[in-house]
Formats: C-alpha cells, structure tokens, sequence
C-alpha cells in the first residue's frame, strides 16, 4: 500500500459503501476500514472497483490458482467442468496481448482445454437461461399485481445483492427471484448434466471463470447449496486468475487455435452475450418479453436507449403500442440515487416497472476480477465488442436457443418458468445485518 487514497475514492464514489479510510500507523499511513474491523463484518459489498484502481496491486482479489491447480494435476476421477462469463472472452484479451476489445473465445476455450478441463460450457447459455426466466417473471408481476411488487429489480449481479440484503432490505421483495447466470448453469450441471453422463453429482468438479470478485462470495450462499448440502460451484477464479494462469503454463494465447464450446450447455445467442454490458440484461430482456406479450419478434433488436456508459439510463420502451418505461444504474452509488428516487415517487421515475442494476461501471465487461482496462479507450473498445458479438449472432434473442429449449424440454417439463424451473433456477433473497 502506498497511501494513494484511490481505494477509498473508488468504494465512496463508485461503490457507494464508504467503507474504508486512511489510517496513521506509526509513520506511515495504511487503508482500514471505518469502523477498524475485518471487511467482512461491515457493509462491504465485495464488487473489486478498489482491486481495479490500486497502482501497487496491494488489493486483490482471494487468489485460488494453487487450489484449482492442485485438482486439474489430481482429479481424483472427477469429471473437470468449467463455464466462461460472457465479459471473459472480451477482458482476457488485452491483457494476453491481443488488442482491446478483441473477441477471443476460441482461443479461451483451447487455453482452458490445456490447461486441464475436460468441459468448457459457456456461461452465455444460461444468461439466455435468465432472460427467459426473469423476463416471464416481469410478464407475470405486469399481469398479475399478487405476483410481486413493480418496479421488479434484476438479481444477476451480486454485488448489488450484498447491498441490497445488508444495506435496503425494503427492496427485496422487489428483486427478481432468478439466480445469476453462473447459478442457474451450476444448478443444471449438478442436477441435468450427471444423468445426460451416467455419473454422480459428486463426481463433477465444478469451476466458474468470472470477470468479478463477488463471485467468489455468490457460491458460498447456501442458497446454492443442492437440497444433499453439496456446493453447487466448486471454486471461481477470476479473469485475472486465468491470465496469471496461462501464463504461468508459457501458453502463447495469441498463437492458439480456436475451440468450440462444448454442446449441452454451449450455444448462445447475440442476447446472451449482450447480458455483460450495462443496459444488456435490460435490452435482452425486453427482447423476449416483447415475444411473450406479443406473440411476435421484435422488429428491431437493438434498444439504444438502455446502451451506453451514463450512469444512470431512463428509458421507455413500446412493446407494440404498450409503453414500458425502465431504468438501468452501473455503479452502487448511482443505483443508491436511482432506488431513492423511486422511493421517493419523483416524477421522472414514477412510472418505471423494470430496473436493471450492476455494481461494476460498463458492466461485468469491466468488472472488478477483470484485468485493469490501461485507458478510457480501452474501456469503450471492449463495451464495443459486447454490441460486436450480438450484431453478428444468427439469434438476437434468447428464447430462440435451440439447445435451451432443447434443456427445458428434457429437464425443465418444457416451459419457461415451470415449477420445476422454479425450484432449480431461482433463490430467495434474505436481510443480513453487518
């Protein structure tokens, strides 16, 4: 640490926690926490802006490279899966030595196959797996006022739920009951994938690559613990992690062919991918609620006015002569004054139904596991690359992945939003006092 401050900056004025100070030790001065004690006994929400700003690399994340290492040498007969963020493919790159905002995922998919893994599934696929689920749920709560309180709130970003169950517990009820990404793709690796592979749920080791620290905290939550009280996520490590491990490994990641993913839990669409930027799991949502109102496919894909890198974004959108209005905040400190305004029925909000909010400003493309983005510049080239990869997708939406549907047929009794799906690929949400 060399006293610079920027950590404290970064949890005030990004973060919105406030949660550490410079202290004076002897002759020196050093980070501490307000109240003096271990940042897990205050609101600290575990988002990583203050790993992204340290010039020392004095604050990182818990790093688990040695525990992850030790199991791909000795899998002990264990089945090594691993499923990559839609924001990896993206933020591994310029830290490899390719240039900002380059689409890499072939070439992860091969490093991740040398380094050991025997599955590589993509996390894409259960960001589709969550817009179906959660833009049912905001059909339902619009249609029915029993169903839950409006605006709904999405759930996927972690950080944002650490805040929410420590810090405004009153917006519970207004979250979106859907797991994350990473949560519904290791529920149905631990319950759908053993019985496609005639093999016990125990017998599968199961990793997550991140680009974001409270990842590290999510698996943890008991609420994603199977009903046996098996861990669903064995171990995440972050997109730096990754980086620190390939090259470790002298992989020449330039160099590399590309992979594909594999199949079962491997095809995506432009959507899914769109769900790491800020404004995308909005934009991606609004995409199939229209088909679930309507009946018909969007016109248009693209929902412009939910993109950019504004920290706060108000919007109305028309689903066929219905008028939604939504809202999207990056960064807790904006969506603190976003949720206060709505509480307070100010009129440039009154009328929101769907709020989307994610900790990391630019979204998870930028989160706090990511490698550190060296300018503004390279920032705006990997957010690029998000709308990049959905602009090229066949499918733009995400109730049209063909494996999806093919996974709800064959587990989920062949409905969005069954019971069954339900019961899998949704949590609850509890107040936590720190």
């Amino acid at each position: 640490c060399i006293a610079c401050g920027l950590c404290v900056k970064a949890c005030k004025t990004v973060a919105g926690q406030n949660v550490l100070k410079l202290v004076k030790v002897g002759n020196k001065k050093l980070v501490s926490t307000q109240s003096g004690k271990p940042l897990q006994e205050t609101n600290y929400i575990k988002c990583g802006q203050c790993t992204l700003v340290c010039p020392a690399g004095a604050l990182i994340e818990k790093d688990q490279i040695s525990d992850l290492e030790n199991v791909l040498k000795n899998p002990e007969g264990k089945l090594i899966v691993c499923q990559t963020a839609p924001a990896v493919r993206i933020n591994l790159s310029d830290a490899l030595g390719l240039p900002a905002g380059t689409i890499s995922t072939g070439k992860m998919v091969t490093a991740l196959k040398m380094l050991g893994f025997q599955l590589v599934f993509d996390t894409n696929f259960s960001a589709d797996m969550t817009i179906v689920e959660e833009a049912s749920e905001l059909v339902h709560r619009l249609s029915d006022p029993k169903a839950g309180p409006l605006p709904m709130y999405t759930s996927c970003c972690p950080a944002w739920i650490n805040h929410v169950e420590q810090s405004a517990p009153e917006l519970i009820p207004h979250l979106s009951s859907c797991r994350s990404p990473l949560g519904m793709l290791s529920s149905a690796v631990r319950s759908d994938l053993p019985a496609i592979k005639n093999i016990k749920p125990s017998e599968i080791y199961n990793v997550a690559i991140m680009p974001c620290t409270a990842k590290k905290d999510e698996i943890e939550r008991k609420q994603l613990y199977t009903k046996d009280g098996v861990k669903e996520t064995d171990l995440v490590i972050t997109t730096r992690e990754l980086m620190r491990m390939i090259k470790k490994a002298k992989i020449n990641f330039k160099s590399l062919p590309d992979t594909p993913f594999d199949s079962i839990y491997g095809e995506s669409t432009g959507a899914g991918a769109i769900f790491c930027g800020s404004g995308g799991v909005m934009e991606a949502a609004i995409r199939t609620a229209y088909k679930l109102v309507t009946g018909k496919e969007m016109t248009d894909y693209k929902v412009q006015s939910v993109r950019g890198l504004d920290g706060i974004k108000i919007a109305t959108v028309d689903i066929d002569g219905t008028k939604l209005s939504v809202a999207v905040a990056q960064g807790i400190a904006n969506a603190k004054k976003l949720y206060t305004k709505i509480q307070k029925g100010d009129a440039d909000v009154k009328d929101v139904k769907f709020v989307e909010v994610m900790a990391c400003p630019g979204g998870c493309v930028c989160g706090g596991g990511s490698t550190r983005a060296k300018t503004k510049k390279a920032i705006e080239k990997r957010v690029a690359a998000v709308y990049q990869i959905d602009d090229e997708s066949e499918k733009r939406a995400s109730h049209l992945n063909a494996e999806l549907n093919e996974c709800y047929d064959r587990f989920f009794d062949g409905k969005y939003f069954s019971h069954k799906a339900h019961d899998l690929l949704h949590t609850q949400h509890t107040a936590r006092k720190v």
